[in-house]
């Protein structure tokens, strides 16, 4: 049963690939994700996403970049490493960035793809996620579309709020979060005048995009200062301190 299910996604993968509609979309978001990756540093920066031939990533200035495939892509792309996308078999804090293009879409189960990202990463490092906006005009036409069996329409979206509540509890800080292909997959307009079209849509806020990239950083745990001391230590045992006992007697009007 997973080899056939493994295998319809695969087939419906290269369908998609095939069509106009994802060529203009892959292409939009080469040229976002050619200005993120421009301002990372490192040794070691993953990418794991839908585009047969991310040529953004020769706008990365870590020293090195490989690629990820996992079951659905058997066949289509070309990686140096190929995993399931829930089990990674890389040490802990090997990378300096990880970029997930749409994985997030294609998973089954997406909370584990992150963590799998965070545990990777190394502390600082950062994460960059392309995903579907299900809310959006995007989220309508997969709505209108419910019994295609075609890509994208059978992707499984995450929110970008939800996938912010997962990194909050990762350890992340959201650095950024860009909604993007307002256009698309409008074929009027050359990439150059999309992307400005996007950009002016997305600082009037006037229409919700098809997508959202995000960026996040690992923080380093530490520990949290508390400002007033609420407990006191005494031989037998924990004691409030004056200050405290006095708020809570307002509290029960005593």
């Amino acid at each position: 049963m997973n080899r056939m299910a493994n295998r319809i996604k695969v087939d419906a993968y290269r369908r998609w690939l095939q069509k106009n509609s994802a060529t203009r979309l892959l292409a939009l978001e080469a040229g976002w994700l050619s200005d993120i990756v421009a301002d990372f540093r490192g040794l070691q920066l993953a990418y794991a996403g839908v585009d047969q031939e991310p040529q953004f990533l020769k706008y990365s200035r870590c020293q090195h970049n490989f690629r990820m495939a996992f079951p659905w892509q058997n066949g289509e792309v070309e990686a140096q490493l190929r995993s399931k996308d829930d089990a990674w078999p890389l040490p802990d804090e090997s990378l300096d960035v990880v970029v997930l293009q749409h994985t997030l879409d294609l998973s089954r189960r997406p909370h584990q793809l992150i963590r799998e990202a965070a545990r990777s990463l190394v502390p600082n490092g950062y994460l960059v996620v392309v995903g579907f906006n299900p809310v959006g005009w995007w989220g309508v036409a997969r709505w209108l579309q419910m019994l295609s069996t075609e890509l994208p329409w059978i992707a499984n979206p995450v929110t970008c709020p939800r996938l912010q509540d997962w990194l909050t509890l990762l350890d992340f800080r959201t650095e950024s979060v860009e909604h993007i292909a307002h256009v698309w997959p409008l074929t009027l307009l050359s990439e150059r005048l999309s992307r400005r079209a996007d950009r002016l849509l997305v600082n009037k806020r006037w229409l919700p995009g098809n997508g959202y990239i995000l960026v996040a950083r690992k923080t380093i745990a530490g520990t949290t200062h508390i400002r007033e001391k609420r407990w006191l230590s005494q031989p037998g045992g924990f004691v409030m301190p004056a200050p405290a006992v006095r708020q809570a007697n307002r509290i029960q009007g005593r």
